[in-house]
């Protein structure tokens, strides 16, 4: 009888301390503790013509800086690795901004638009240091929001832009630290 109160309490304790097997643990080496994030680099050509709808590409001056500050958060906000110089840095992040796209979504009934998408493409590669092997390497990786121009969720293109931003710099983290 004891054997089965025994079995019954230890039985549940043993399924729930199994898990999925979620861990804090980088899927980096170990070797890899300090991260150099380089600036990034605009690489929009903003003379080029894109469409007869929109004649000239759109641009907010000063986005590859908020994005070179959101990645430098993230890093520091996730503590799992430390951002440093590349001197003292282990691994270096560099960063191209490839397209800021400003789509429409949403049209009232005079063709007015009510609602916008705001796309942020990078491409981004991660070296390690001093021989400058790459750990990953993506292209287009993209951070986006939508946003109302009017109404009760209006918000600014700037608000907007920061979600954006938000959203790659958390893809970024994620891609760098999660194996998945």
């Amino acid at each position: 009888m004891k054997r089965v109160l025994a079995a019954v309490f230890f039985l549940p304790f043993l399924l729930g301390t199994a898990g999925c097997g979620y861990t804090t643990k980088t899927s980096l080496s170990d070797s890899i503790k300090v991260i150099h994030i380089a600036p990034v680099k605009n690489a929009i050509d903003l003379s080029s013509e894109i469409s007869d709808k929109g004649r000239f590409r759109v641009y907010r001056p000063g986005t590859e800086v908020d994005i070179t500050n959101a990645i430098i958060n993230r890093f520091i906000f996730d503590g799992h690795l430390k951002v440093g110089s590349p001197e003292t840095s282990n691994a270096i992040l560099e960063t191209k901004l490839v397209d800021y796209r400003r789509d429409s979504l949403r049209y009232s009934d005079a063709d007015d638009v009510q609602e916008y998408r705001l796309t942020i493409v990078l491409d981004a590669v991660l070296y390690s240091l001093p021989d400058r092997k790459v750990i990953w390497r993506q292209s287009s990786l993209i951070g986006d929001t939508t946003f109302f121009l009017s109404g009760p969720r209006a918000v600014s293109e700037d608000e907007a832009a920061a979600k954006a931003i938000e959203d790659v710099s958390r893809r970024i983290i994620e891609r760098t630290l999660e194996a998945w």
